[in-house]
């Protein structure tokens, strides 16, 4: 499984959750059938419904909920437009999945996520240019979860996903993709836990997470990237191991305290 973004810096004591830029990012209660110039949230910017993609309705075939995106074999595209705060950093997260039994995509057929000036249609590219690749020929046939960070440049944003022509005689590379969000990265504020020789590893983790101190640990809450509380419990103990089996493969937020010190940092569940 493919992890865009491992970021494990050890930061402090308050955490903020901005709103989720997106709308409808998770698709459900939308409009099922293509998205076309005219949809909302979600619109656009192919005339042909051919290579448009379209919301579908399956809780089968979706990675949360009844409903998920569908992009087609060929080139389509769909965009959102945005509000950010300029200067701020933001957490793009989604999950995509290629559909299997159709032979491995070429590694040059895969989907482009940007971040664009909305300039009208498709947006213009920033320079530099604020986008990530979904590279088909390194994941395999499950739900992958992608993450990256960018700064803002500017308020009014375009959020946009594309997908180039598949090679000529090449593999069936359609996709299906749920779950978007950006929000605001996790802030924090002076006091840290280095004080203490805080430790926790592994980063990516799959089981369980070991913390570690030269005082005692008073408390660990772990929260999804949308702020959700996912874990909550009281360790007193210099020493302990988190169970994290049960979560979601994602990025989660960590909260420790330390007598009046709070450490705060990202750990990727796999």
């Amino acid at each position: 499984m493919k992890k865009v973004t491992i970021l494990f810096t050890l930061l402090t004591i308050s955490i903020s959750y901005g709103q989720n830029l997106l709308s409808g990012g998770g698709f459900e209660g939308l409009t099922t059938g293509k998205i076309n110039s005219a949809s909302s949230p979600w619109s656009s910017g192919i005339a042909n419904s051919t290579f448009q993609p379209s919301i579908n309705s399956n809780a089968a075939n979706a990675h949360t909920g009844d409903q998920f995106l569908n992009m087609g074999n060929d080139f389509s595209n769909f965009r959102q437009s945005i509000t950010a705060v300029p200067g701020t950093q933001y957490t793009v997260s989604l999950w995509n999945r290629f559909l299997s039994n159709q032979g491995q995509p070429e590694s040059t057929d895969g989907i482009f996520i940007s971040v664009r000036a909305n300039t009208g249609g498709n947006g213009t590219q920033f320079d530099p240019i604020i986008s990530f690749y979904i590279d088909p020929s390194t994941v395999d046939d499950t739900w992958n979860d992608f993450t990256f960070d960018f700064t803002a440049p500017q308020a009014d944003l375009l959020f946009f996903v594309g997908k180039q022509s598949r090679a000529a005689g090449g593999p069936n590379n359609s996709a299906r993709m749920d779950d978007f969000s950006i929000i605001e990265t996790p802030t924090a504020s002076v006091v840290d836990l280095q004080k203490f020789n805080f430790k926790s590893y592994p980063n990516p983790a799959n089981n369980f997470i070991k913390l570690s101190a030269s005082k005692n640990i008073d408390k660990v809450e772990i929260y999804s990237l949308l702020g959700k509380q996912v874990f909550n419990k009281t360790l007193a103990s210099k020493s302990n191991e988190i169970n994290v089996s049960n979560l979601s493969n994602s990025v989660y937020v960590v909260k420790a305290y330390i007598d009046d010190a709070v450490g705060i940092y990202k750990f990727i569940k796999q």
